[in-house]
Formats: structure tokens, sequence, C-alpha cells
């Protein structure tokens, strides 16, 4: 895979192709301008392009992707202002990492422009932040402080530590597929919950059991799912 990194920052493109040098991608071509990245992309045709947001100047990848002389090439973005997420989703980006890049997140980034492992993504883990888009807005999220996740048909909403909740498209299932199996547990048909935020478990009559969020939620178990509790924490 030949990649070209776009950062106006010397230090941030060494650390960068570090990252990448540890994740074994070894053809990489960093350079600091706009109109450096377009000679480049002219002359090398890079399988991926990864771009800083924020370029000296005033000046934005953004105006890259504008000024691109060929058709899909595959972008990520990697900056430290997550306040560009929404604008990068607009424009197909692949991914968009926050500095400093974790390497194993940037080598899931890469496999999926290779097509690699498409079938078998690594499910986001608690560290990880994703955006999520709720209507008409997206929101970055870390995996690990959403607390509950409530089927809404079609839908799930993402209830969050301070009681707001994000309806976001997907059914429960296929959301909670893309999530750690070993940090969402199903309290029910239509509930799951963060185990790392359950509060205050309390026995109720008929085998049931109810959980107490860290949010003050409280989540009923379903019989069979109340038995599963017990045996996972010993309860």
């Amino acid at each position: 895979m030949k990649v070209l990194i776009l950062d106006d920052e010397p230090p941030a493109r060494r650390g960068l192709k570090a990252a990448l040098n540890d994740i074994g991608v070894t053809d990489v071509r960093d350079v600091g301008t706009v109109d450096q990245a377009l000679q480049a992309i002219i002359d090398e045709r890079p399988d991926v392009l990864l771009l800083d947001v924020e370029l000296r100047g005033g000046k934005k990848s953004f105006d890259l992707l504008h000024a691109l002389p060929v058709d899909g090439i595959p972008v990520i973005f990697i900056t430290a202002h997550p306040e560009h997420a929404v604008r990068a989703f607009e424009v197909d980006a692949i991914d968009y990492l926050l500095k400093p890049v974790d390497p194993q997140r940037l080598k899931q980034s890469l496999k999926r422009v290779s097509g690699a492992g498409s079938n078998e993504e690594r499910p986001f883990t608690r560290d990880d932040k994703v955006l999520f888009r709720d209507g008409s807005k997206n929101i970055l999220l870390r995996v690990g402080d959403i607390q509950v996740l409530e089927a809404s048909e079609a839908y799930t909403r993402l209830i969050l530590g301070d009681g707001r909740g994000i309806t976001i498209n997907g059914t429960l299932k296929s959301v909670r597929d893309r999530l750690d199996p070993d940090l969402f547990f199903s309290a029910s048909r239509s509930q799951a919950i963060n185990l790392e935020h359950v509060a205050n478990v309390e026995d109720i009559e008929g085998g049931f059991m109810i959980l107490t969020m860290a949010n003050g939620v409280k989540v009923e178990l379903s019989r069979r799912h109340s038995g599963e509790f017990r045996r996972l924490k010993s309860v």
C-alpha cells in the first residue's frame, strides 16, 4: 500500500510515519503543502491519503480534495481538531482519527481502505472514539461513556452518563455487533448495558433482577438474562 501524508508540521509527519512503520506500512511519502500533495498525487498515485485538516496560510486539506486531479483516492483525516469531523464525513472520508494516533486504530482504518478484514472488522472498544449520527447532527463519543443501549424499532438510543440520549440508525443487534461484546451485556430483547457502569444489583420476585446504572437509569433483566448475569458476575 502506497500512502501519502499531508501535514504542515514535520514532527507530526515523522510521528505518523513511525506509526505506519509499526504496522508494517513502509511505502510512505510525506509533504507539507497542498501544492506538494497535488504534485505527489500526479507523480505517484497513492493508494490512500492521510490528511491533517488545518494547514498554515489559512488553507485546509479540504482544498486539496477539491483540486484532486484523479477520483477515487480514499482519505483518512488525522487531526487534533474534532470539530472538523462533520465536514470530514460529508466528503466521504474513510475515517477520522485524532492525534496522537494509535497505530492499531490506524491499522484498522487502512484495512477498510484495502478491503482486507471487511467481513471481520474489529469491534469498537471502550476507548475508541466513534462518530455517531443523530438526525442532522454528528456526535463524537467515547464508546466506554455509553451506559445503556435501547432498541427503538429500526433505531437505537444511546444513553450517556448524564442521562442524555442520542438516537442513531440501526437495530440494537446491528449496533451491538460493532461494539465490544465483553463490554455490553444483553439485558433483554430491547436493552443492553455497559457492565462497567452497573452501580447496584437488586433481586426481585420471580427470579428477575433490576440493575441501577451509574447515571440512575434502572434496567430490568429478563429471567433468562438475570441467570446469565448471575453466572457472569457470580451474584
